[in-house]
């Protein structure tokens, strides 16, 4: 398929994949072929033409010149002058299109530079917006943390301290509970040894009296057991003395 200025001129490459910078350089090197082969066959021809033309002039030179006639000479070789034109378009179109497809090639690098440079500037904006919003979401989230640690240690320190008011609320009802127990034990248990005391002084009381009573009974009798043994000897010599009458 031959090459023209038009195709050169509308050639259009395809993006590079994600990753790459660029068109595509299989396709950009696979075109410079396709170039490169024209170009070969373009000046193959042309040296070919010229080689044609230079064997034909020699030929016309080896020829003998005929006798001079009085008509009009003949017109010249129909194809020298085509092939001298097409010659000149050879090489006219040969350099017009090496110069556009340098031109095109210049122009696809350019783009494919500014291309490059707006990625590059995009990306770099697109990294530096995603660096700010990850520091200013790890400040937040650090922020908040904070926040809540700080919450929690409030709570924590608000419930210890309610736990230790309740604690020390309990011990001492606890204490004045087991001082009020113990007072009230303590009077029970005084109330109990001065009633047995009262008991104790009551018996021995009564023991002394017992005593008292007894001891009076017993002289009591010990009396009369002496009064009667002095009675009962007289009362004997005077029956004796009836009887011996």
């Amino acid at each position: 398929m031959p090459l023209t200025p038009a195709d050169v001129h509308n050639v259009v490459f395809k993006k590079p994949p994600i990753g790459k910078r660029g068109y595509d350089e299989d396709e950009v090197d696979a075109f410079l072929d396709v170039v490169e082969a024209e170009l070969a066959r373009l000046i193959e021809e042309n040296n070919d033409l010229r080689g044609s033309g230079a064997g034909g002039s020699g030929a016309r030179e080896e020829r003998p010149e005929p006798a001079p006639m009085t008509v009009a000479a003949p017109p010249p070789p129909p194809t020298q002058a085509p092939a001298a034109q097409v010659r000149e378009d050879d090489a006219i179109r040969a350099s017009r299109m090496l110069a556009l497809a340098t031109e095109t090639a210049e122009r696809h690098v350019n783009e494919a530079k500014a291309q490059a440079d707006q990625m590059v500037g995009t990306a770099k904006s697109s990294s530096d917006r995603m660096m700010s919003e990850a520091r200013a979401k790890s400040e937040q989230m650090v922020g908040e943390a904070k926040s809540r640690a700080d919450a929690m240690l409030g709570d924590a320190r608000t419930r210890a301290d309610t736990m230790e008011r309740e604690a020390r609320a309990k011990a001492t009802a606890l204490a004045q509970d087991a001082e009020r127990k113990h007072v009230e034990a303590m009077g029970s248990l005084e109330e109990k040894r001065a009633s047995l005391e009262r008991k104790v002084d009551e018996l021995r009381t009564f023991e002394r009296e017992y005593r008292t009573r007894l001891r009076s009974y017993l002289e009591s009798h010990l009396r009369d057991l002496d009064s009667r043994g002095s009675a009962e000897p007289a009362f004997n010599s005077r029956q004796s003395q009836h009887v011996s009458a």
